[in-house]
């Protein structure tokens, strides 16, 4: 093996590690909100907000992204989005009062956002990039199943400053894989992003981006809530989390074998018909079995289409520029979702949140469709 191909393995492998880093409070989320939730006593609204709030710095930071991404030095912009990460978080420690505690979170998620961008678009820069992405995928899912098996246990003992030790120190190592990741990308094109954004292609491509996180972001919010409505007692939910979300790791795989051998749109039609379907089994007065399935389910079809939604940018755009923007419209989104589910809130019914996430989801799949219509590098980039 030579040693450019040597380097290009340590370079995807820190890539692929420092992906799920950049967006670790975001796939624990229900963990998260429920510990905060639980030392600062929120209301079922300030959940959905302080969500928001979460993913409002990485929409933020994100779509500051698109127009920096190919202009600097890539390790440089790594030490300061990791480093504003990892300062948010280490602050968060000493914060004992919502409101400063979420401006700390919209801080760590400028830094996050800007920092999975970047991962994101060296990974689209490699030979197979929905290869990559799915290696990513099965990276946060993995972290996701062990998050959700030994945080709660960690919270029970050391409390919210525990969960957030875990981030702080995930941060260093973030940090220090920073001197694997190469300093540009393939492409040297100084032309503004917002020109290959302006294409309807690509417009709708984003779109569905967003409408698929809108759902996530208000669902991935609240299943926890939901769980304790259903009154499943907490090791049930921690449980049911974990192995939820562990059928998302056989759907990052599978979407990174299939590559484009069944192309795009069956894909993500597959996607968005199992979000629906666990979602109606996330009804009130729902079973555990119901509640265990759903979740499956849901993590499954999400994490087997999200890679396919990168590619669909990537493939509605000739520059091949704008799958940068991806992860602003993601995070964009995950925190609208939250939000505007908290408004329809009534009792202890989450009923609301399941109505607004199948209806995001369903719109997204017609965008996705609508943006890989006559799309010639729907064919032409590598599976």
């Amino acid at each position: 093996m030579s040693h450019r191909t040597v380097n290009q393995s340590a370079s995807v492998a820190a890539a692929v590690c420092m992906s799920f880093i950049a967006v670790a409070s975001f796939l624990v989320l229900p963990i998260f909100v429920g510990a905060v939730a639980g030392e600062m006593g929120l209301t079922e609204q300030q959940v959905g907000f302080l969500a928001s709030g979460i993913m409002s710095g990485s929409a933020l930071s994100s779509i500051l992204a698109m127009f920096w991404i190919r202009r600097v030095d890539w390790r440089k912009a790594g030490y300061l989005s990791f480093g504003l990460l990892f300062g948010a978080h280490l602050a968060s420690l000493f914060v004992d009062e919502f409101i400063p505690f979420m401006c700390c979170q919209f801080l760590a998620g400028l830094g996050g956002g800007a920092a999975y961008s970047l991962v994101l678009t060296a990974l689209s820069d490699n030979r197979h990039p929905d290869r990559c992405f799915g290696y990513s995928i099965a990276a946060q899912v993995s972290f996701q199943v062990l998050g959700m098996l030994a945080l709660p246990q960690l919270i029970e003992g050391q409390g919210l400053n525990g969960l957030l030790g875990v981030l702080v120190a995930l941060d260093i190592c973030a940090l220090v894989l920073l001197r694997y990741l190469p300093r540009g990308g393939l492409q040297t094109s100084r032309e503004p992003i917002r020109l290959a954004l302006f294409h309807p292609r690509v417009l709708a491509a984003l779109a569905g981006c967003f409408f698929f996180f809108f759902n996530v972001g208000a669902v991935w919010t609240y299943v926890e809530r939901m769980g304790l409505a259903a009154q499943f007692d907490a090791n049930l939910i921690g449980n049911s989390l974990a192995v939820g979300v562990a059928f998302g790791i056989p759907g990052a795989l599978l979407a990174s074998w299939c590559g484009e051998r069944f192309g795009r749109v069956g894909p993500l039609t597959l996607g968005a018909a199992g979000t629906v379907l666990a979602l109606v089994l996330l009804a009130d007065g729902m079973s555990s079995s119901d509640y265990v399935i759903a979740l499956a389910l849901y993590n499954f079809v999400w994490n087997f289409s999200l890679a396919f939604q990168y590619a669909a940018v990537n493939a509605a755009d000739e520059s091949g520029r704008s799958v940068a923007a991806a992860p602003a419209f993601h995070a964009a989104g995950g925190a609208v979702g939250p939000g505007v589910a908290a408004l329809f809130l009534t009792g202890s019914s989450f009923q609301a949140v399941n109505i607004l996430a199948a209806a995001a989801v369903s719109l997204s799949l017609l965008l996705f469709v609508a943006a890989l219509a006559g799309s010639r590098r729907a064919a032409n980039v590598p599976a």
